[in-house]
């Protein structure tokens, strides 16, 4: 059957992708979302710590979707119903006869005591602009109460948005604390992470540049500890530490949105939903999903990370290949290039692994600030581009 009606939702990296790629090729579709904007979910750390103004992170959907073939809604999907095929949202119901599920993730945290209620997530534009906030009044209230606890921050989990969150906060914060004359000598900034290196996954010399450049501008690194707990003032960690502390960032794991368990899909512990290799659900191959809600296993059996490129990649891939069954062509199985990774480690230094290659410094910077300008070509073209990047600058 040909399909008439395709509908995306989520507006983060994987359904933004496939929504470029169908408004190209001149393809209806309607894009739902509960934000009105897309935002750059990889330099969120920059947000947190107040490099530049939130807007600079987000950019309106209808300024990159703006054919007459792209509708954009603004809605909170609450469940799919994919035996009838139809989505259901807060303000109304819409049919479909192709989706594209891109809904992202959310924060997991592992049925650790006290997590949920109290720690900070970095995971949206608000969670980024909740930490900056919070950190700046429990800074100031210390002025008053003189409670060292309150210039304690503590990260946990170090994979690569606790260290990119750490760099930035090793920073950004004595500057801030300079300008209020707190003495900087009272402020500390503790990275947890549960195995003996940061970064997994990353080359091991990378790895330990990390380490050390996190070490030497004053981040405490806690490896081979878990987070056990956590209530209003303290983080728990196996071997009897406890850390007083009145900031606690959590960026240990993520899981898939559960609309699609909540929805009868079969998912595994993460909540994410089994696709073949053309990224359609097992469930019904009327139904793409990708990004983080996707489990896609590569050739080795290796099911992929939840990742911005994973996710970008699936949902151009997914567009493709709903192309390819408009023109009656066969679809092509997906697979994954690995493009590397870039960690910034803050404003002015970072690591890079592209392939075989390495890069740290200012060269390390200089790939992810190339990547920014990649990424923004690809969503709307040199308007967008100029427009944001006319923003970095004069920020």
């Amino acid at each position: 059957m040909t399909p008439r009606r395709v509908l995306i939702i989520g507006a983060g990296y994987g359904g933004m992708a496939a929504a470029v790629r169908l408004q190209k090729h001149h393809i209806p579709f309607t894009l739902i979302n509960k934000h009105d904007y897309h935002y750059f979910k990889t330099l969120l750390h920059e947000a947190a710590g107040g490099r530049e103004d939130l807007q600079t992170y987000a950019i309106a959907l209808t300024d990159v979707l703006d054919q007459p073939t792209s509708t954009v809604v603004k809605d909170v999907v609450t469940s799919i119903d994919y035996k009838n095929a139809q989505v259901r949202g807060e303000h109304s119901s819409y049919p479909y006869d192709t989706l594209i599920v891109a809904l992202g993730s959310q924060t997991s945290y592992f049925d650790i005591p006290g997590l949920r209620e109290h720690s900070l997530v970095l995971n949206s534009l608000e969670s980024a602009k909740r930490i900056r906030e919070h950190i700046e009044h429990t800074f100031l209230t210390y002025r008053e109460q003189r409670d060292e606890s309150m210039l304690r921050v503590v990260i946990g989990g170090g994979g690569l948005t606790g260290v990119e969150l750490a760099g930035e906060l090793a920073d950004c914060l004595p500057h801030f604390l300079k300008r209020h004359n707190i003495p900087a000598s009272d402020y500390k900034l503790v990275l947890v992470h549960p195995h003996d290196e940061i970064l997994p996954g990353v080359d091991e010399r990378l790895r330990k540049v990390a380490a050390e450049k996190l070490a030497a501008r004053g981040v405490r690194l806690l490896l081979g500890r878990h987070v056990i707990g956590a209530n209003d003032g303290s983080v728990a960690l196996t071997g009897g530490l406890t850390i007083e502390a009145r900031t606690f960032i959590w960026t240990g794991g993520v899981e898939a949105s559960p609309l699609l368990r909540d929805s009868g899909f079969c998912v595994d512990s993460r909540g994410r939903s089994r696709v073949d290799a053309y990224l359609q659900s097992e469930a019904d191959p009327r139904v793409y999903i990708v990004g983080d809600a996707a489990r896609f296993e590569d050739a080795a059996g290796e099911v992929l990370p939840p990742t911005g490129q994973v996710a970008e990649q699936m949902g151009d891939h997914a567009a493709r290949n709903l192309i390819r069954l408009l023109h009656n062509e066969t679809l092509e199985p997906f697979v994954f290039h690995n493009r590397g990774m870039v960690a910034s480690l803050g404003p002015k230094y970072g690591v890079a692994e592209v392939g075989h290659h390495h890069a740290r410094g200012f060269a390390a910077l200089m790939l992810k600030d190339g990547s920014k300008m990649k990424y923004l070509m690809h969503l709307g073209g040199p308007h967008v581009l100029f427009e944001k990047r006319k923003q970095w600058i004069d920020i």
